[in-house]
């Protein structure tokens, strides 16, 4: 199993990396310690003959200290970087004593070791004063012992320095590598997510191009065929009353009409069409036209006023007031009945526009019963929620003499805003 190191991140803001030290690491440090360790055992052992009973305690205390903490900190799994910093420490000063107290054996090997592992195990801002410690209680020992010449002292320091600057750059590289593989997975995490947001936005866009497909559909047909249906019940109904030559104009007037309105039909679906192509949109423009030709086709009467300055329209604030208008007038048609009044008020502000609707039903009009005309109970949802699609609100309910329909819907800053919503 790898041991791990914290060492901290390499920009602000990112987390602090994991340094590995890899199974094979493992698999070469430990055989080279024991043999290293072997070694200065039995050079110590060999060395300690003949010596002072002091010395012999001394320099038993250092070895054991060496073995011990070069043995705890290749084995550790869990230790800190205080931890490291201390044992190798100890490590390096046990090799000092050695060193003082065996000239000619092999403490300037363990001090060595001490050195490196520093270098290697520990930040620059703590292995540069432990380093320092080791190294001046290291040329102590072999100013005490004096059996070095100058030249020799001055080799030992740069051996040592150099070995102190390899573990160091050994760290570097490792740590370096460590901060480019969590960048890596920083980076595919990203990516993922990434990926994620895209399909996700491809999603909602595809849910809210089919219920705008939806609603333009619902829109275009029932208008349609909701004349349609009044103008074949009117034939049906003349129909049977008899076949006089007055009935019979009236019928042929009424085909005549359901002719056109299935012509007009035909013309809203191509426009439809045209519009989800990028052409134009119908908008306030031709709420007149629309009006008209739903009062000559379903038989109520219908008037348009409009107050306040007239002024361009986003496409698509312009469709969704021909939209709503169109609705409430079929549900007029449906439910106000033959000769209903229907008063559309379209009103212009500063920062938004208004339409209300309001019908008066016919005197003895009924509801139509399931045969009758219907939209499918889409018309309000629809018209709702393109009122909220664009920042605006939409109120419908009974009014004082028949039903209420109000479209509230911004121009300014706040309908952009809610088309981006």
């Amino acid at each position: 199993m790898a041991r791990k190191m914290t060492v901290p991140g390499g920009a602000r803001g990112h987390p602090p990396v994991r340094v590995e030290h890899s199974p094979a690491l493992r698999r070469i440090t430990l055989p080279a310690c024991a043999v290293v360790l072997a070694v200065l055992v039995a050079v110590t052992i060999h060395e300690m003959t003949g010596q002072a009973p002091p010395a012999i305690v001394a320099a038993a205390v250092a070895l054991l200290v060496t073995v011990g903490g070069v043995g705890w900190t290749v084995l550790a799994r869990n230790r800190t970087v205080l931890h490291s910093m201390a044992g190798l420490t100890a490590i390096g000063l046990a090799g000092a004593v050695l060193t003082g107290l065996l000239p000619s054996g092999t403490g300037y090997l363990v001090i060595f070791i001490a050195l490196i592992g520093l270098g290697m195990e520990l930040p620059p801002l703590m292995a540069i004063p432990s380093g320092l410690t080791v190294f001046l209680a290291a040329n102590l020992s072999f100013l005490l012992a004096g059996k070095l010449s100058l030249t020799s002292l001055v080799s030992n320091d740069v051996g040592a320095a150099f070995l102190f600057t390899v573990g160091a750059f050994i760290r570097s590289v490792r740590v370096s590598h460590a901060r480019a593989s969590a960048a890596q997975a920083r980076a595919e995490d990203l990516l993922a997510q990434l990926r994620a947001s895209q399909a996700a936005q491809a999603e909602a866009a595809a849910l809210a191009e089919r219920t705008r497909l939806a609603r333009e559909i619902h829109d275009i047909l029932a208008h349609s065929l909701s004349g349609l249906i009044l103008a074949l019940d009117t034939a049906e109904l003349l129909g049977r009353r008899g076949d006089d030559p007055e009935s019979m104009a009236r019928i042929l007037d009424q085909v005549t009409r359901a002719q056109r309105i299935a012509r007009e039909g035909l013309a809203d679906t191509r426009r439809a069409i045209s519009a989800l192509r990028g052409g134009e949109l119908p908008g306030p423009a031709l709420l007149d036209r629309l009006v008209r030709e739903t009062s000559e086709a379903t038989g109520i009467h219908a008037e348009l006023a409009i107050a306040g300055d007239q002024r361009p329209l986003s496409p698509e604030v312009g469709l969704a007031l021909y939209r709503t208008a169109q609705e409430a007038l079929i549900n007029t048609a449906k439910y106000a009945g033959h000769g209903g009044h229907a008063k559309l008020c379209l009103g212009y502000d500063v920062n938004a526009v208004q339409l209300t609707v309001e019908d008066t039903p016919a005197a003895g009009a009924v509801p139509p019963g399931p045969s009758g005309l219907t939209s499918g109970g889409y018309g309000l949802t629809g018209m709702r929620e393109r009122a909220e699609l664009l920042g605006g609100t939409l109120t419908a309910g009974p009014a004082e003499h028949g039903f209420r329909v109000v479209l509230w819907l911004p121009t300014g800053s706040a309908s952009r805003r809610g088309q981006a919503a």
